[in-house]
């Protein structure tokens, strides 16, 4: 994912700049193709990571994120067309888990012996994007795809206080934050008719986000691996 991300940043730089395409006209000018939509279903993989959370341990605590299952929209507004369509790529996503992402750590018992314990967690991740699209036709059935740009995300974090022992009580067992970050995206559609596709992509999202009564300040990223269906109206 590394080696992609600099050419989707490159395919949005280059949608933002180029100038709209005029619709038809009395002259004959080919008239711009209609939004295309998309909808998708996937899984959200996260790095794991290390976090700071007093409440469970005076040092870095372990962040397991488990699978997260997502959704979201995809628009492409197009702004050229020819071999390839270029334009702008509106869209959002949530992803979300309930009591299946371990936090681990450790704290010290009255003896000064350090226990490790795991804490049930549920992650809930909502963001909306704006970036820029190059989608290009690879045979009369199938087109491929490029897409990147800023994202503006929303997470929240309860901690299941349940699913620990007395040794260790919450004084806050939920945190939320906003942050801005970027996201990614590439596929491939198979169309079944004129207007409507079924595709495979994969997405990527990156951000920062302080959850600071809980796990404190984790990065947010990974690959989302996705089914699309796609239509034009």
């Amino acid at each position: 994912m590394n080696k992609l991300f600099p050419s989707l940043c490159a395919a949005a730089l280059l949608a933002a700049q180029v100038t709209p395409v005029r619709a038809a006209d009395e002259n004959g000018e080919k008239a711009l193709d209609k939004p295309l939509f998309q909808i998708f279903l996937g899984v959200l993989e996260l790095d794991d990571q290390t976090g700071q959370w007093d409440e469970i341990y005076d040092g870095d605590v372990d962040v397991d994120f488990s699978s997260l299952p997502g959704a979201g929209m995809e628009g492409e507004y197009v702004y050229y067309q020819g071999w390839v369509h270029v334009g702008l790529n509106p869209g959002g996503s949530f992803a979300w888990k309930n009591d299946d992402t371990k936090f681990s750590g450790g704290y010290t018992n009255e003896t000064g012996g350090v226990l490790r314990i795991e804490v049930d967690n549920s992650l809930l991740l909502a963001e909306l994007h704006l970036g820029g699209y190059v989608r290009g036709r690879l045979s009369d059935r199938i087109t491929s795809y490029v897409a990147a740009g800023p994202m503006l995300m929303y997470g929240y974090h309860d901690a299941d206080d349940d699913s620990v022992d007395d040794s260790v009580a919450f004084d806050n067992s939920d945190s939320s934050d906003v942050n801005v970050g970027y996201y990614a995206r590439a596929g491939i559609d198979f169309a079944i008719n004129n207007k409507q596709h079924l595709g495979l992509g994969v997405r990527y999202m990156s951000t920062e986000l302080d959850f600071d009564k809980t796990v404190g300040n984790i990065d947010i990223e990974g690959p989302q691996y996705v089914l699309t269906f796609s239509t034009r109206l």
